[in-house]
């Protein structure tokens, strides 16, 4: 008993309180920012650094390529602003552009701004994660649109993409919303979102995103393929062109969402940063496909403009022959959209590679001339009073 008694004050007196009282605050300064001490609301100084760091990293990416794509954009909205009707294309444009700006604006005035309450922070806390889903349904709109289009409007294609986009977002609004707390840190003064499970958590949203966009661009990069061999230039460079921005999206974005996976288990605050730069990135690659095919769609319009309106073409069918008269003499929309795709005239003259001029047997030149006739200026002169003189009438008698 009385050597119990000597260990028991042998450890006494190696203890030092002081030492002990830092010890336990490391301890919970460390169970805070680790994934499974998610009730904690303290964050440590260096992981706020970092954090603050990539997330100003990621606004200013994206405000650069906001003010580098300002041309393009305002020739955009000036020409759909003279047209007729919107394009597909450009309600998508404009929601690709209102969406991610209000999901980065929100998501750093959460983190940035120091004055929540707990009753602000408990109304706001879940509305950056909304607006997270809205912005990935509209750029998994944009791609499978796009493959869509591509596909020829198949209906085995467009039912695929639907039951896969229906899924994905109802997977990924699950994973952001579902048991997401509010925490309000006391010595920073933000708001933030975080998971009380481990479990379903927001790796599952980075896996769906992945595997939604590696399908889409996969049913593209097969139809750009067939479309490879066509004989026309301009169609070529479209293909050219679609295929390598398909391929800069699915880098992009799947090296992102690798990065948040890889993360995963750090602190909250830097997943929340890396999903930052996520949302960047989304909308940088969403808004320039649709530009790109807009400024490759209005380079044509001017090339069309400026040449003859003439076609010589070896042809094979009477059906082709039909096609050709029409296509000449159909009248042209005031405005040219290439529609997240390429034209549909393009289309039917490809027939996945065929070349035209393999085995035709008839030879059909069709021209179309205008002539514009000016009416003559009257020209009106001062002081001749003068009458011509008209058949003569019998006098009476």
């Amino acid at each position: 008993m009385a050597g119990l008694q000597m260990r028991h004050e042998d450890v006494n007196i190696e203890l030092d309180p002081h030492l002990l009282s830092l010890f336990l605050d490391r301890q919970i300064t460390v169970i805070a920012s680790s994934p499974s001490g998610m009730d904690g609301d303290y964050i440590s100084q260096s992981s706020y650094q970092l954090t603050t760091y990539l997330r100003i990293a990621s606004v200013s990416i994206a405000l650069y390529d906001f003010l580098e794509t300002a041309p393009s954009t305002c020739r955009y909205i000036r020409e759909q602003w003279n047209a007729p009707h919107m394009t597909a294309s450009f309600s998508l444009f404009l929601l690709i552009q209102f969406t991610s700006i209000a999901t980065l604006a929100l998501s750093n005035v959460g983190y940035f701004y120091s004055h929540f309450t707990e009753r602000s922070c408990s109304h706001y806390y879940l509305i950056p994660s909304i607006f997270k889903v809205i912005q990935s349904t509209v750029s998994q709109i944009i791609l499978g649109l796009r493959a869509f289009n591509l596909s020829r409007r198949s209906r085995l294609v467009g039912g695929s993409l639907l039951v896969l986009l229906i899924a994905a977002t109802a997977l990924e609004g699950l994973t952001n919303l579902y048991h997401r707390t509010a925490v309000l840190d006391p010595q920073f003064g933000n708001c933030r979102g975080v998971f009380q499970i481990v479990h379903l958590g927001a790796w599952i949203y980075y896996v769906v995103a992945i595997i939604y966009d590696l399908t889409t661009s996969t049913i593209c990069m097969v139809y750009l393929n067939k479309y490879k061999t066509a004989s026309n230039s301009f169609f070529a460079k479209v293909s050219r062109m679609m295929f390598y921005d398909g391929i800069g999206y699915f880098t992009a974005l799947t090296c992102v969402n690798i990065l948040n996976l890889i993360i995963y288990r750090a602190s909250q605050d830097i997943q929340t940063a890396a999903a930052s730069l996520g949302y960047c990135m989304t909308w940088i690659m969403s808004k320039r496909l649709i530009i790109h095919l807009h400024e490759i769609s209005m380079k044509r319009r001017i090339d069309t403009a400026d040449a003859a309106l003439s076609s010589s073409q070896s042809i094979s069918s009477v059906y082709s022959v039909s096609h050709v008269v029409r296509t000449q003499f159909k009248p042209k929309a005031s405005t040219v959209s290439l529609d997240l795709t390429i034209p549909d005239f393009d289309l039917e003259d490809v027939e996945l590679g065929t070349d035209w001029a393999e085995d035709g047997s008839a030879h059909v030149r069709v021209e179309k001339t205008v002539q514009v006739e000016r009416r003559s200026r009257m020209v009106y002169e001062l002081g001749d009073d003068s009458i011509s003189p008209g058949p003569s009438l019998p006098r009476p008698r």
